[in-house]
Order: structure tokens, then sequence, then C-alpha cells
């Protein structure tokens, strides 16, 4: 019988197995008498080995992120490195390029290893079953940002997107706009369609319509940003704000409007999320919804820990608010 089929029977993971009958871990009485009857009935041999090197009783997390190229997700990195630095924990960092096939391939390999004991899941994709599966076979999963769909409890940190986008597009509201654009993420997201009922629910409450022409939708990357001015000068009745769903698009907006004639914001005020900080060096500064992310990072760090240590803890659901940092690339309509 492999440790495999003893965490199987005692349904944790196999690193948690792995690390109580090394004695590196401490687990709720509950855990240990199923992990000690599983390796009886199973009449598993446990290896004698003495607990040696770096990693003897530090705990080994891995981070998965789409990637470091959008400064929000490098910003995240930084900050669970740091916390991870100062709890003494060894940190592991997965890129996965925004692809579907690498967050499973990445999910896949933090399950079947003993050397990973817990994941913090910062995903782009709503379905992973492999992901799924690992949750459901007792991996600490921590989901940060995103949801994933599953079956399974598992925890969350997050920020309430709804509120922050409908105070963003209430504010350009209160600016005097009435024609507002959305450009918004990929639709599948739990970001993307918080953030656009926010801005629906917002752009209701003033009685206004919502035209939707000017709800694009598409990654979260500069060049999508740079994309949208076909669709602005194609519109009948041009938009003359926008509230954008991530800060690295307000980007690719901000850096493309002079090739296409429009100045900011004179002609169109924008708002962007996630407050990442090259957003202070543009011109005009990005007005943004600011993500907590040391708040985010220090969380999602401590309640994997936890999640390892005590496996059958009640579920974790926290959510953060963002916060309207008003600059300069918002401001009432000059015509």
């Amino acid at each position: 019988m492999t440790l495999t089929s003893v965490a199987q029977h005692a349904q944790v993971s196999a690193s948690t197995v792995s690390r109580y009958l090394r004695g590196q871990l401490k687990v709720q009485p509950e855990t240990a008498a199923r992990i000690d009857a599983a390796v009886r009935e199973l009449n598993y041999e446990v290896p004698v080995a003495v607990p040696s090197g770096p990693r003897a009783g530090r705990p080994v997390i891995a981070l998965v992120v789409p990637d470091l190229v959008n400064p929000f997700f490098a910003d995240l990195a930084e900050e669970v490195a740091a916390a991870a630095a100062v709890s003494g924990v060894a940190l592991v960092v997965g890129i996965t390029g925004q692809q579907a096939r690498r967050e499973s391939l990445f999910s896949d390999f933090a399950a079947s290893t003993e050397a990973i004991d817990g994941l913090i899941y910062v995903g782009m994709h709503r379905q992973n079953p492999r992901l799924t599966q690992a949750i459901a076979d007792g991996l600490p999963v921590v989901l940060l940002d995103e949801e994933v769909a599953s079956p399974s409890e598992v925890d969350t940190i997050a920020v309430d997107n709804y509120s922050g986008a409908h105070q963003a597009t209430s504010y350009l509201v209160q600016l005097g706009h009435r024609r507002i654009m959305h450009i918004a993420g990929p639709r599948e997201l739990s970001t993307t369609r918080d953030r656009l009922r926010g801005y629906r629910d917002a752009m209701a409450h003033a009685g206004l319509d919502v035209d939707e022409d000017l709800v694009l939708h598409g990654p979260y990357t500069e060049q999508f940003g740079a994309s949208t001015f076909p669709y602005l000068a194609s519109a009948a009745h041009p938009p003359t704000a926008a509230f954008v769903g991530s800060d690295i698009v307000a980007v690719g907006i901000l850096g493309a409007a002079e090739l296409h004639g429009l100045r900011i914001p004179e002609d169109l005020s924008v708002i962007g999320c996630d407050g990442i900080r090259v957003g202070e060096w543009l011109r005009p500064k990005l007005t943004t919804l600011q993500q907590p992310v040391a708040d985010l990072a220090r969380t999602a760090l401590e309640v994997v820990q936890n999640r390892i240590e005590a496996p059958d803890g009640a579920r974790v659901t926290k959510s953060f608010p963002l916060h309207l940092v008003i600059r300069g690339s918002a401001v009432p309509p000059q015509h």
C-alpha cells in the first residue's frame, strides 16, 4: 500500500499524511485518528527517517498565477512571497500563461507530489476538473481572486467586485456622464460577472440605459485595451466615459488614445480596477479601484496554513472592499 492509498482512506492529502507521519505536522485529533486507523487497516509500513535539510518542519506552499506580465499578478506574487518569508514558509510559484491546460497540469502536479503541502490558486478559467478533484482528495487549497466551479467546499479569498464596480460607475454618473461604456474581462470569470453586474445596477439606479454595443469583453491585456478604439469610433453615440475591469487594459487605452485622436480625460474619462503602481505614473494619472493586495496575500497564506494544520476546519470565505482612488483620468464631460 502506498502513502497515497493511506491519504485517500483517511480523506486527507498525501502531503498531510507524509508530514504527520514524519512528525512535522500537528493535526486535529479526529484527523490523526483517521490517519492512524488507515495505516493500521492498510498495513502501511511507515518509513523510518530523520527529518533534515531546509524543509524539515517547514511547509511548502505553491502559488499559481496566470502570468507576471500583468503588474497586478506580479504584485500579488511579491506580497505572498513576502508574507511567506515572514512566516517561515517555503514558496513555489507556478505561471500558467492564462492557459487552461497549464492550470490543469500544475494542479495535477501539486496534488500528486508529497513535496507540496498546500496550494494558493489564482486561475483564469472557471473549469479545472483536476483542481476540483485535488480539492476533493484533500489537498489544502485556497482560491484567490477568482472562483472555480467545484462541488467541494473550498476556502476563498476575494474582493467585493460588485460593490467596487457599482461605486466606480456611480462616480462617473456623479461627474455628469450619461454614455458610459464598460470594458470587461473574459466572460466566464467571476470577477467579470460581478463587475458587469455592478456596472449594470449602477446605470439602472441612475435611470440610464446600457448600450450593449458599449459592453466589450476581452482578455486582461494592454493589447485588448488598445483594440477597443474601433468600437468607440463606430458607435452611433460615442461614450464620454469608460469603466474598465482591469488597470492593465486601461493602460492600453491610455497608451493608444492619442493615435486615435482622443484625449483622456477631455474626450473620454477612464476608471480602471486593481490599483497597479504604474497607474500613478501615467499621464493623466489613472483613477482606479484599489485592491488590498497585501491583505489578500497575507490572508490567503494564513488560511492555507490553517487548512494544512486543520483539514477538517470550517470553510473560510472572506471578501475585502475595493477603494476608489481618484486621480486625473476621470473628469466631468467636456461636451
